[in-house]
């Protein structure tokens, strides 16, 4: 919703009728036939609201980024060890699980456990996490679940907030799905079972 909205629909509603001696004569001039004051008033707010509003619902159905481009988005994620991991640092021809979360989050805690629950099947998967919350709370979620003891497995901090707009994620956890090429092969919003992450790669 823009600023200001309230104030416009506020002003609307206590705008001065026909009746009113500064716009009496040019709503008479104006006028179609059989409209009354307060017609004239409702059919211009209504066309103002639907000038505000148009460029926003435009935006709101063109195609997100990562449905365009389907290859992996340009990461830039500050490690634990303030390292710093681009797209061009991740493995060469293995498949990325790109999961996007909040340490805080329950459903992203739960999916991490079933995650490693099933590190066997997932071993030959690039799996990497990144969330845009502080640093101290990515190590303490990595201190919480050990994973660095999976070599498989990279979390970040996305400094520059790339991947929400890239993805337009609405929802914890969000995860992304390419091939050893980098080709998208599907997304999903929410908790996902390891068989179904399986399955996107088939």
């Amino acid at each position: 919703m823009k600023p200001g909205f309230f104030t416009f629909l506020h002003a609307a509603a206590h705008f001065p009728d026909a009746g009113s001696p500064v716009l009496a004569e040019p709503l008479v001039k104006t006028r179609p036939s059989g409209l009354s004051g307060g017609s004239v008033l409702k059919t211009w707010a209504f066309l103002c609201l639907c000038f505000l509003f148009a460029p926003s619902l435009s935006a709101q159905y063109q195609v997100a980024p990562f449905q365009q481009t389907k290859t992996i988005p340009p990461l830039e994620l500050q490690l634990p060890d303030n390292s710093l991991l681009t797209r061009e640092k991740l493995k060469k021809n293995m498949p990325l699980i790109l999961m996007f979360f909040s340490p805080g989050c329950d459903h992203c805690q739960h999916q991490t456990e079933a995650m490693i629950k099933r590190m066997k099947d997932l071993s030959k998967y690039q799996i990497v996490m990144a969330t845009y919350q502080p640093i101290e709370e990515l190590q303490e979620f990595n201190k919480k679940y050990q994973l660095q003891q999976y070599p498989n497995i990279t979390t970040g901090r996305d400094v520059k907030y790339i991947l929400p707009p890239f993805y337009r994620i609405q929802n914890f956890p969000y995860l992304a799905f390419y091939d050893k090429n980098g080709n998208l092969k599907g997304s999903f919003e929410g908790n996902l079972s390891v068989d179904e992450i399986l399955k996107r790669f088939k």
